[in-house]
C-alpha cells in the first residue's frame, strides 16, 4: 500500500542566499500566508508595501541561519522581483 505524505518539511528546498545572508528553503505555513494575505488591508501602496515587508521580515528571520533582517534592510538589499521570486521560492512554486 502507498502512504500519501503531507507537510512542510516533505517539501523543503535547498536554502538561499540574499547579499551573503543564508535562509532555509522551508516553504510557507498556511499561518505565513494569512500574514501576507492580510498584509496592508485598505492601506495605500506605500502602507500595503511595508506591510509586506514587515511580513518578509518575520517569514525570513523565522528561516535565518545567521543574521536577522528588519524591513529596512529589505528596503536597501531587495528589488521589487526579488520579493516575488523569494515568496514563489516558498510557496514551492515552480521556477520559470
Amino acid at each position: 500500500m502507498t502512504q500519501v505524505k503531507f507537510g512542510r518539511q516533505l517539501n523543503e528546498r535547498a536554502p538561499f542566499e540574499v547579499n551573503g545572508l543564508v535562509f532555509s528553503g522551508l516553504p510557507l505555513s498556511l499561518s505565513e500566508e494569512r500574514l501576507l494575505a492580510g498584509a496592508g488591508d485598505g492601506g495605500t501602496e506605500v502602507e500595503l508595501m511595508d506591510a509586506v515587508l514587515e511580513v518578509l521580515a518575520q517569514v525570513l528571520n523565522a528561516r535565518a541561519q545567521a543574521e536577522r533582517v528588519d524591513a529596512g534592510w529589505l528596503l536597501e538589499n531587495l528589488a521589487p522581483s526579488d520579493v516575488e521570486g523569494i515568496l514563489d521560492y516558498l510557496r514551492a512554486t515552480p521556477v520559470a
